[in-house]
């Protein structure tokens, strides 16, 4: 009999609970959500410049519906197979997808923007971005990067690049040469495609040194030390002045610092020259 009873019970509990259950989802509800925006053929030849990629919507209806809303991913889809070049779009249930029983308001927004452009290609070189120091006593020589790459997008961004940088490229601690393949950086800027993705960069690292040379001046021959990296400094063979005023001007090969020397045991406290 005890049995019985218990097993009554708890039926008695499950029909509550479903009838609990059944009035709290049929009421009214309303929450905010961010909801992806899709745009389905694309004229041919066409690329966006500007689209709304999501909007935040405020979304009321049942409970049962707003959970079959949340279950389904749902997506505002956008045709503009017969559409015009740019324009502003109503955020209405017509376009969400998979249709719900719910009712929908935009915040923060009054449509759905979207402008095009002819989709053109073009190459374009890559220049990498560089961050950090070599170890002491050593320096940046210089970079090459091993072919280009080629971009495709919207007229009115393409024809305005004349190259891309890449993602940061460490060289902290660093004392000789070394290559590294390294992404692309192409965020925010709107293109369509950018093949390859990746370049591979040659960073080269340099011991600085010193060293004298001779500086011609007139039919005079001075000396100065040369201080930069080794691959340029090696190769001075001599330096010529030029009298400017009461000073002296020394073109020097860029990268490097020209101090002449006074006499012997003694210097300019003053660098010499400029970038040429």
């Amino acid at each position: 009999m005890k049995g019985e009873n218990l097993k009554e019970l708890f039926v008695a509990f499950l029909i509550a609970l479903a009838v609990w259950f059944y009035a709290k989802m049929s009421r009214e509800y309303e929450l905010i959500v961010k909801v992806p925006v899709v745009f389905i053929n694309v004229p041919e030849g066409k690329a966006f410049v500007e689209r709304t990629d999501t909007v935040i919507l405020k979304v009321k209806g049942t409970g049962f519906n707003l959970l079959r809303f949340r279950m389904f991913s749902p997506k505002l889809v956008y045709d503009l197979g017969e559409g015009k070049d740019e324009g502003i779009l109503p955020i209405d249930t017509a376009h969400l997808m998979p249709k719900a029983r719910v009712s929908i308001s935009p915040l923060l927004t009054d449509g759905v923007r979207y402008k095009l452009d002819e989709e053109i290609t073009k190459t374009v070189a890559v220049s990498p971005t560089i961050k950090g120091r070599p170890k002491r006593g050593f320096v940046l020589y210089g970079w090459e990067v091993e072919g280009n790459v080629k971009v495709k997008g919207p007229r009115v961004i393409v024809e305005s690049l004349d190259s891309l940088p890449t993602y940061p490229i460490d060289i902290t601690g660093r004392k000789r040469d070394f290559k590294t393949t390294v992404k692309v950086f192409t965020e925010g800027l709107g293109l369509s495609d950018v093949s390859p993705e990746s370049v591979v960069v040659h960073i080269m690292i340099d011991s600085i040194i010193t060293r004298e040379v001779p500086v011609i001046l007139q039919d005079t021959t001075l000396r100065a030390e040369v201080r930069g990296p080794r691959r340029i400094v090696e190769e001075i063979k001599k330096l010529r002045a030029f009298p400017l005023g009461d000073s002296l001007v020394i073109p020097r090969p860029e990268g490097t610092d020209v101090i002449l020397l006074k006499d012997e045991g003694g210097r300019t406290e003053e660098r010499q020259g400029h970038s040429r």
